[in-house]
């Protein structure tokens, strides 16, 4: 009489086979999975009132990166002017701004650093001077989607007091990253005031030496709440945050 396990033994060892071969293939060919958005780096630049042009430092780049440039100025104008940017062929994030905060105006535009450019100095004027403390941040990012790089452009509004503004969350997909920018007032509207803030958690904070306005990206999981904390001790303090996708390429 034949065991019926001798008989069960080829067939438990050809599936053994095949599931070996199997996760061998994926060992010698895993999935080819296009690489994740990736900060590459971030400068911030302060002018004075009266001043009418700024220009931030240049960034060192290899060519291709999406280059984010946020804008917070003031003018006395009753329409304060859109700041005409330079430096890269920079155009407003639908969604984007301008927005009206504490007597100011905040608009983030993007750009795309030519392909083998390694140096890009950003250039932001605003037509007839700004009459507040202003500020330009650039920041660059690779791997991020050519035809649709951003996605849920939000902000908190113009009427938040407090040390914690942060938004609802933004659903990113595995690769895509947040990019992020907060500023702080004193509740009277002085700007920066004394007033610094520390990223969020699952952000990071990309230009320390200047704290407002912060400059963060990251978010970890499928929803990611944008969000940073004032460090001041000033009661009662105006907070502004606006918050975006970054979208991973396709390749």
């Amino acid at each position: 009489m034949i065991d019926s396990f001798a008989l069960l033994t080829p067939v438990l060892l050809i599936a053994l086979i095949a599931l070996l071969g199997f996760v061998g293939c994926q060992v010698v060919f895993p999935l080819d999975l296009p690489p994740a958005v990736e900060h590459v780096a971030t400068t911030v630049k302060t002018g004075l009132p009266g001043m009418d042009t700024v220009t931030a430092d240049p960034l060192i780049l290899e060519g291709g990166e999406l280059i984010v440039a946020t804008v917070q100025w003031g003018s006395a104008a009753v329409q304060p002017p859109t700041p005409v940017l330079s430096g890269a062929g920079f155009s407003p994030v639908p969604g984007g701004g301008p927005f009206n905060w504490s007597g100011m105006k905040v608009q983030t535009f993007l750009a795309t650093n030519p392909d083998n450019q390694t140096s890009l100095a950003v250039q932001a004027t605003v037509p007839g001077g700004a009459n507040v403390v202003w500020n330009l941040c650039v920041s660059a990012y690779r791997n991020v989607d050519a035809d649709n790089p951003v996605f849920s452009p939000i902000q908190n509004g113009a009427a938040f007091i407090g040390t914690n503004p942060q938004l609802p969350p933004i659903n990113i997909n595995e690769g895509d990253r947040v990019y992020a920018v907060a500023l702080a007032a004193d509740n009277d509207g002085t700007f920066p005031g004394n007033n610094s803030y520390v990223a969020g958690p699952g952000f990071t904070a990309e230009f320390p030496a200047v704290a407002n306005p912060m400059v963060e990206d990251g978010g970890t999981g499928t929803l990611v709440i944008a969000q940073a904390t004032n460090t001041s001790q000033n009661p009662n303090p105006r907070a502004f945050i606006f918050a975006m996708g970054l979208k991973r390429g396709n390749s």
